[in-house]
């Protein structure tokens, strides 16, 4: 409740003449009319009320701590499953490198055999070719010769 006599009063005191007082009074005293006839009733929030949000605010900060909580150990969970998946990975890549570079080398002695084996082949070719060409030129020479002896004995 508003007490204007008690306004007016006060701003008499400060040397304000009572018309001005009595002005400034009402005035004051229609716009708190105003303001409180503005206000609807059903809609302001009691105490009980809001004590009801804060309690239901403390209940939905604790399931999203304990949510996040879970998150946080479901990502601890996934992240220790991920190293063991990703050193198992690496293991294997090693594995497999190890056995591809075994696999090189058995190609590599392999094929160093086969060279050795062809090089091999090729000389005993190229002796046996050797001995049939002297063969053939030593033939050739002496049937030469003996062509030449036989045109020689001819014309003597």
């Amino acid at each position: 409740m508003f007490d204007t006599h008690a306004v007016a009063r006060a701003l008499t005191e400060a040397d304000l003449t009572p018309a001005q007082a009595d002005a400034i009074t009402d005035a004051v005293r229609l716009a708190a009319e105003h303001d409180a006839a503005a206000i609807d009733v059903e809609t302001l929030a009691t105490k009980s009320d809001v004590a009801a949000v804060k309690s239901d605010l403390a209940g939905v900060e604790a399931a999203l701590k304990s949510d996040v909580a879970a998150v946080k150990s479901d990502l601890t969970a996934v992240e220790a499953a991920l190293k063991s998946d990703v050193a198992a990975v690496q293991a294997k890549v090693a594995a497999v490198e190890v056995a591809l570079k075994s696999d090189v080398a058995a190609v590599e002695a392999a094929l160093k055999s086969d060279v050795a084996a062809l090089e091999a082949r090729m000389r005993a070719d190229m002796a046996a070719l050797e001995l049939r060409l002297v063969k053939w030129i030593v033939g050739t020479g002496v049937g030469v010769a003996g062509l030449v002896i036989a045109a020689l004995r001819l014309l003597d």
